[in-house]
């Protein structure tokens, strides 16, 4: 029986807790361990963590260092002899078949493999909304690390995928599944991505991140105003830390994008890019285009 870890972020997510761990514990056809971290919950959270701690689930506490971070920790933290991983939210509701029908889709592929899946967004109550796909297979380089948009509650992934995080620590990251997604990528990884749905994407009021759609005028506001971390600049720590295990044509794609804001043709590269569709709507291919042209990419 193979073994999978799966890792989990929790932050003040009592109110659904119980429900995601019951369901990851219920995992057929696979050994589950699972290692939690807190990112210093102050609403019960640990209470409910601590009647799950045994042998196969393990939580520790830290700061409050916010999703990506807190998931880069976990990383860095897991054992290497398993093999498999898997990302979790702690708000979301797994099918037992989740783990196993990942592992049958990428099991006889060699080298680091990234699974991801669609999903079945769900208002709170888990009442279906609308099943979400997005195409994971980054057969364009340059195009599929713009338009990279996979929810990284679905990514399952290998042994030899983990030993090329565990490689290098960023010191900039937006989040953790576009980082784990440019790392698989950068090292010439393979992905593969389910059509099916497995988990329940539970959307509510206290989401960190969502499936949620917003009106143009906030949308461009969000653009215009946003303050965070830049894609752009995590892929310069790909480059950073990863230049030797890239292919020519991969690396030039992360040069583009890791410097368009300071390089005008580059910038127009990007630009120019044309709507290739594969599972990305027009919405999100214009937004990117938006936030390339602001440099909020």
């Amino acid at each position: 029986m193979k073994k999978c870890l799966v890792l989990l972020s929790t932050y003040n997510g009592k109110r659904y807790l119980e429900e995601l761990m019951d369901s990851v514990i219920a995992q057929e056809e696979v050994q589950v361990d699972v290692l939690v971290r807190d990112d210093n919950s102050t609403d019960g959270t640990l209470n409910i963590l601590s009647k799950y701690e045994n042998d196969h689930i393990r939580v520790y506490c830290g700061d409050n260092l916010k999703p990506a971070k807190s998931f880069l920790d976990l990383i860095f933290q897991s054992s290497d002899q398993y093999d498999y991983y898997a990302l979790c939210d702690q708000d979301d509701v797994w099918e037992n078949n989740k783990i196993c029908s990942a592992i049958r889709c990428i099991q006889n592929m060699e080298g680091p493999v990234l699974y991801s899946s669609a999903v079945n967004v769900t208002d709170a109550n888990l009442k279906l909304i609308r099943k979400s796909i997005t195409d994971n297979t980054f057969k364009n380089p340059l195009y599929n690390i713009l338009m990279y948009g996979t929810p990284g509650c679905t990514f399952v992934f290998n042994r030899d995928l983990m030993l090329k995080l565990k490689k290098y620590r960023p010191k900039t990251i937006s989040m953790h599944d576009s980082w784990i997604s440019f790392v698989c990528l950068a090292v010439g990884g393979k992905f593969y991505s389910d059509k099916n749905a497995y988990i329940s994407y539970r959307q509510h009021g206290s989401n960190v991140l969502g499936a949620q759609r917003h009106s143009f005028w906030i949308t461009m506001m969000n653009i215009v105003n946003y303050q965070g971390v830049l894609r752009s600049d995590m892929a310069k720590e790909i480059l950073k830390g990863y230049s030797n295990d890239m292919s020519a044509d991969i690396k030039c794609a992360f040069e583009v994008f890791a410097n368009y804001k300071e390089n005008i043709k580059y910038k127009t590269k990007l630009l120019s890019i044309k709507y290739k569709g594969d599972g990305i709507s027009k919405r999100a291919f214009h937004k990117i285009k938006l936030r390339i042209l602001f440099n909020s990419l």
